[in-house]
């Protein structure tokens, strides 16, 4: 007996990959870096601890570059999903300096839609960032041959240059840096600017002499 087999992928969970072009990452990296290490005005990050700035880079004049890239990333996503109409901003924006030993515990970004990272510099190891299955009771038996399919968690690679967009609700976590030099990167936030005004109110409406 024959049988014909299909695979259909059911609700995907998007991740967006944006890369600079290196002959521009490498000097658009040096500013942002040189403008980070004026907001830090300290000696190095202790091995194993972790440092950020706050959340209002996108706000900073010396940062406006970068705020506009997150912006037109922000557009082709929207573009992508057919939400368009709804116009987001930048709720928070932040570097990230983790040197030699230091890691991030698994978290998401509550109140977002879209969350993400640029890359300002990349150690040559332990780096990845990695998020975790969403799906609840999800099983993982054993195999040969791991695949997105039987994996319960999935990785995106850093680079300089690379900025990762991703659902907000999405748990991730971020390895110990096992190489020599510090992690520096920018992360952010995304909602739509006007979510009360134009997206929370119900969609549906009661049927004819129905009471709301």
């Amino acid at each position: 007996m024959k049988i014909k087999q299909s695979i259909e992928e059911l609700f995907p969970t998007p991740l967006w990959i944006l890369d600079v072009q290196p002959s521009d990452a490498a000097a658009f990296n040096a500013r942002l870096k040189v403008e980070i290490e004026k907001i830090m005005a300290r000696p190095k990050v202790p091995s194993g601890s972790n440092w950020q700035t706050p959340q209002d880079l996108h706000s900073r004049p010396e940062f406006a570059e970068l705020a506009q890239l997150i912006e037109i990333a922000a557009r082709s996503v929207s573009q992508f999903l057919g939400i368009e109409q709804h116009p987001m901003m930048i709720t928070g924006c932040w570097a990230n300096i983790n040197p030699p030993g230091s890691y991030h515990p698994t978290h998401n970004h509550p109140n977002n839609y879209l969350s993400g990272v640029y890359y300002v510099a990349v150690p040559d190891a332990g780096s990845h960032l990695v998020f975790q299955d969403p799906r609840p009771l999800a099983m993982t038996p054993a195999t040969t041959k791991p695949t997105r399919f039987t994996s319960n968690a999935s990785l995106a690679l850093p680079q300089p240059g690379r900025m990762v967009i991703f659902p907000s609700w999405l748990r991730h976590h971020v390895p110990s840096n096992e190489g020599t030099t510090e992690r520096i990167s920018i992360a952010f936030n995304l909602m739509f600017t006007n979510f009360a005004e134009t997206m929370a109110a119900p969609r549906w409406k009661p049927s004819a002499g129905q009471a709301g």
